[in-house]
């Protein structure tokens, strides 16, 4: 045998053992993939709402609730532990504070939720406003939970 029939068989075997690693490497995979599923939020959405108030106005704050629940409302803080001022929940409008309200209320700073309201899933909002007594700005904070 030749050099050069020689180099010609190896070459050969050499690119049938790298064409039979490729086919190898190459193998049918059938393995399958589980689809992930999104997560949903188990449990309600706490927010909070902060903000300047001025006498004679009104602050809105949009949100949206995935789910059928209940929203509830916290004035944590209002200029002060006295100070009275209105606080409702409605839904997103045009008009004036951008807020149509289905309920609301007089209330002063507190601990424990001052209104709350059944809600399906959608947008709704919480407003502040001055009941007319307010002199001079104040900042405020609201907390909310909603589904």
């Amino acid at each position: 045998m030749t050099v050069m029939k020689l180099v010609l068989r190896l070459g050969a075997l050499m690119a049938a053992l790298g064409l039979g690693a490729l086919t190898i490497a190459c193998g049918n995979d059938n393995t399958t993939t589980t689809p992930t599923t999104p997560t949903t939020p188990t449990g309600p959405t706490t927010a909070t709402f902060a903000s300047r108030l001025t006498p004679g106005g009104a602050v809105s704050r949009s949100f949206g609730a995935t789910t059928t629940g209940t929203v509830t409302a916290m004035l944590t803080n209002a200029g002060g532990p006295f100070t009275r001022v209105g606080l409702g929940i409605g839904v997103p409008n045009a008009g004036l504070a951008r807020c149509a309200l289905s309920s609301g209320i007089a209330t002063t700073p507190g601990s424990a939720p001052q209104i709350s309201a059944p809600v399906d899933a959608g947008q709704y909002c919480v407003t502040v406003y001055d009941l007319g007594t307010l002199t001079s700005p104040i900042d405020f904070s609201v907390t909310l939970v909603y589904p």
